[in-house]
């Protein structure tokens, strides 16, 4: 398992993250979509919210699910500033049930966004161009 991410939205006070496994690959050859986490940044604890997709976790455990939730508390607190303190709201959807919805007609699924990884204490300062992460094909 190599956690990878794939920045989706930044404002000032907020984040989205779309989740991929970089050593699994789908059907078309890109990293595996696991899952996506928005985050909330306050001057006293991030909130997140963070969602597994439930193919993923029933094949991977709790203890490795666990892991993936510290790396990416530890990726979403490490800078300086930002709180220690988390709280986070974790639920483990079924792709099969989600969908997407947007009223932009001019949303396009292959735009690129900037990505970067938080696994095994890697510290990466380049950013990849990659999916939106908007489809998976489990």
């Amino acid at each position: 398992m190599r956690l990878r991410i794939k920045r989706r939205i930044r404002t000032a006070s907020s984040e989205q993250w779309t989740l991929f496994d970089a050593e699994r690959r789908d059907a078309q050859g890109e990293m595996e979509n696991i899952g996506k986490m928005d985050l909330h940044y306050d001057e006293e604890m991030v909130y997140a919210t963070l969602l597994l997709w439930n193919e993923f976790v029933s094949v991977v455990g709790e203890d490795t699910t666990r892991a993936i939730v510290d790396d990416l508390m530890d990726e979403a607190t490490a800078p300086i500033g930002v709180s220690a303190l988390y709280s986070i709201d974790f639920f483990t959807p079924s792709l099969q049930e989600y969908k997407f919805y947007t009223n932009d007609e001019d949303f396009d699924e292959d735009d690129e966004d900037e990505e970067y990884t938080a696994a095994e204490g890697e510290e990466e300062d380049e950013e990849r161009p990659g999916g939106n992460g908007t489809k998976s094909s489990w």
